[in-house]
């Protein structure tokens, strides 16, 4: 999704498109298409487009990806995150116009309390109605996990609504190795409906923006609680092995945890590669900026040298998160 941002805009701006490969390394498999060797490679991690020009070689013609006006050239380098942007708007509208919408309930009523959980032991029941949690009022299904967070591992006061009384029990929260949150152990009431297609884009833009949200703050948790273990920590960054293990986990509770992740991962991915690092397209839309500020170019075969360092930082990134993967 990501290189076909970039390879349908460039095709559109004219720019001649020398690769589009799937994968690094190696190549297994390739074929000619026109101008175009389309490739796929030994090391299924991402792939790239090939744009001539963009090596810093100075003899690429006029259809060179530097030969073009800066807006175009702007344009098919955030394209591919923009297309990662993009695919879970999609998904999402495709779920809610086929299965329907779901909400939690506000204010939240136990549907069910799973045995064995923090909340069965303290005699929490169904029909309960969350009323706050250390004080805090609970309005919003947010503020549950929030305030579970905040508390972590220590004795929480809840206090429930059941039938015409306030109760008031004592649950320790516990950590959920999927979510990486604090939960008390049972399953809030949800209304479900089946929305048209206005509401259905509107819901999925934004279901969209709140996915957004929640992965900024997570990896601001992760930089600043030190209790996590940091973004390389035990509940820190995945690479490939951990998505894959992500993957497999979801695809164990059905069809829709797996679409979930998809659109997770495509957030992730257009959020990371806006990112002003070296190789990648926020690196890339920096120096476009600063020429359009001084008014020239960056030299393109210098430019290209701080994105080969920048690349190779990145490997190593990944390198060290695999690793992690593995001893996790």
């Amino acid at each position: 999704v990501h290189e076909s941002g970039h390879f349908l805009t460039a095709k559109l701006a004219g720019i001649k498109v020398e690769q589009f490969s799937v994968g690094f390394g190696p190549q297994l498999l390739g074929w000619q298409r026109g101008e175009t060797l389309y490739a796929i490679r030994a090391i299924p991690l991402g792939g790239f487009v090939k744009l001539a020009g963009m090596d810093g070689s100075m003899d690429a013609g006029p259809r060179s990806f530097n030969a073009h006006p800066l807006w175009q050239r702007f344009i098919v380098i955030v394209a591919g995150s923009a297309f990662n942007l993009a695919l879970p708007v999609l998904i999402f509208f495709g779920v809610y116009t086929t299965i329907g919408a779901a909400e939690v309930k506000t204010p939240i009523e136990v549907s069910a309390v799973d045995a064995g959980t923090p909340a069965y032991n303290a005699g929490l029941q169904s029909g309960d109605i969350i009323r706050a949690v250390n004080g805090h009022p609970i309005n919003k299904f947010e503020d549950l996990p929030n305030a579970l967070d905040a508390a972590k591992a220590t004795p929480v006061s809840v206090v429930v609504d059941r039938g015409s009384r306030l109760v008031t029990l004592t649950i320790t929260p516990k950590l959920d190795p999927n979510s990486g949150g604090y939960i008390l152990g049972f399953h809030p009431a949800a209304r479900t409906w089946k929305p048209g297609p206005i509401e259905s884009a509107g819901l999925a833009v934004r279901q969209t923006g709140d996915s957004i949200v929640g992965i900024a703050g997570g990896i601001y948790q992760l930089a600043t609680d030190k209790s996590l273990g940091g973004l390389l920590g035990p509940r820190g960054l995945e690479g490939p092995v951990g998505i894959v293990k992500t993957t497999a986990r979801a695809a164990q509770t059905g069809i829709l945890s797996v679409v979930g992740v998809v659109a997770l991962l495509s957030l992730s991915l257009g959020l990371a590669n806006v990112l002003p690092f070296p190789a990648l397209d926020g690196g890339r839309a920096a120096f476009l900026v600063l020429e359009l500020i001084r008014g020239r170019p960056v030299d393109p075969a210098r430019e290209q040298v701080v994105h080969y360092v920048g690349l190779a930082l990145l490997f190593a990134l990944i390198g060290l998160v695999t690793y992690n993967d593995v001893l996790r």
